[in-house]
C-alpha cells in the first residue's frame, strides 16, 4: 500500500519548524524531494503520489517557511533553502536523493543545484518553472506581471491582496468555499491547464496545497513574490550542470503563459549542459499534472545512463 504521511515536522536549529509531507511507496528504492509552487504547500505532493509510489520513489514534500505549518524565517534567500533541505535529509537518514520543483518551486531547485554537495544531490528537475524576471516576461499573464513587478517594492500589498482575494476563503472551516474561490479565479487560464486542474485526480490535491499554503495569511504569498522578483543571489551561468556537474532537466510546455517559454529557452542557455523537454500543446500545470510517470521516471534514471 503506499504511503501518505501529510503532518509531520521537524524543529530546526534555529528553532523554527519545518513542515514536511512524505508521499510515494512505503518500501523506496530511492527519494525525491519536491519543491511545491508558489504560495502553495506540502499537500501538493499528492498529485505526484501515485506515480512515485508506481516507481518505488518516497517524495518527501516540505513547507516553505511562512507557508503551510512551516516557520517564517525573516530575510530569507533562495540559498537558505539548501540548509533546510538538508536537515531534513539528515533527519530522515537520506544520503543521495533528487530535488524536483514545479513553477515557483523552480528557484529553489536551481539553489540546491548551486548549494548542495555534490555527492548529496543526484539529479535535478524543474517543472514549468520560473526564472529570473531579467530574462525577460513576454508573454506571461498580464496579472502575474503586475505581480512580479511590485513584488520588489510593495511585497506588503501583495500579501494584502492575496490574503482578501483567496486568503480569507482558504481560511474558512468549509472547504467548499475555497473550492469555489479557486474555481472562479482559474476561470481565465487556458483551456489545457483549465482540463487538468478540474479534472478529478488532480483537483483535490491541487486545493489542498493552495488551500493549506494560506494557512498563515497571506504574508508567505508576499515573501515568495518578493524573491521571486528580485535578484536571486546566484546566476545561471554559475551552476555546474550536466556531465560534469549534477544531471538537470528543465521541463515545459509550449502554451505556457505562467512562465512563458522564450524565459525557459534562454535559461537553458545559461545552464551549460542542462537538458531542455519543450512539449508542443502542453499550458503550465497541465504538463506536470499530465505528465507525472514521465518526469519523476526520467529525473531517477537519468543518473544511472
Amino acid at each position: 500500500m503506499a504511503v501518505m504521511r501529510e503532518s509531520d515536522s521537524l524543529k530546526l536549529k534555529d528553532g523554527r519548524v519545518l513542515s514536511f509531507a512524505i508521499y510515494g511507496s512505503p518500501v523506496p528504492s530511492t527519494s525525491v524531494f519536491y519543491f511545491h509552487s508558489f504560495a502553495s504547500s506540502r499537500k501538493e505532493g499528492k498529485i505526484f503520489h501515485s506515480a512515485a509510489a508506481k516507481l518505488g520513489v518516497r517524495l518527501v514534500v516540505p513547507d516553505r517557511p511562512g507557508l503551510g505549518n512551516s516557520t517564517p524565517k525573516p530575510g530569507r534567500c533562495f540559498l537558505d533553502w539548501s540548509k533546510d533541505v538538508l536537515a531534513l535529509a539528515d533527519h530522515l537518514k537520506i544520503q543521495t536523493f533528487y530535488v524536483m520543483g514545479w513553477s515557483g518551486g523552480g528557484p529553489y531547485v536551481l539553489a540546491c543545484v548551486k548549494s548542495l554537495p555534490k555527492e548529496r544531490l543526484a539529479g535535478a528537475a524543474v517543472v514549468s518553472g520560473l526564472y529570473p524576471t531579467s530574462l525577460g516576461t513576454a508573454g506571461m499573464m498580464p496579472g502575474l506581471r503586475i505581480m512580479i513587478w511590485a513584488g520588489s517594492w510593495a511585497s506588503g500589498i501583495v500579501s494584502t491582496v492575496a490574503d482578501m482575494f483567496v486568503g480569507k476563503a482558504a481560511r474558512d472551516p468549509d472547504p467548499r468555499v475555497y473550492e469555489e474561490t479557486l474555481a472562479k479565479a482559474i476561470d481565465g487560464r487556458p483551456e489545457i491547464d483549465k482540463r487538468a486542474m478540474k479534472d478529478e485526480r488532480n483537483w483535490p490535491g491541487f486545493c489542498e496545497g493552495t488551500r493549506e499554503g494560506l494557512r498563515q495569511g497571506g504574508q508567505g504569498t508576499g515573501v515568495e513574490n518578493k524573491l521571486n522578483s528580485s535578484p536571486w543571489g546566484f546566476e545561471l551561468s554559475e551552476l555546474k550542470v550536466g556531465e560534469y556537474g549534477v544531471p538537470l532537466t528543465l521541463w515545459h510546455g509550449s502554451e505556457d503563459i505562467n512562465c512563458p517559454p522564450a524565459m525557459v529557452q534562454k535559461a537553458q542557455e545559461l545552464l551549460s549542459g542542462a537538458k531542455l523537454n519543450m512539449m508542443k500543446g502542453e499550458g503550465h500545470a497541465s504538463f506536470a499534472f499530465n505528465h507525472q510517470e514521465e518526469i519523476l521516471g526520467d529525473l531517477i534514471r537519468v543518473s544511472e545512463l
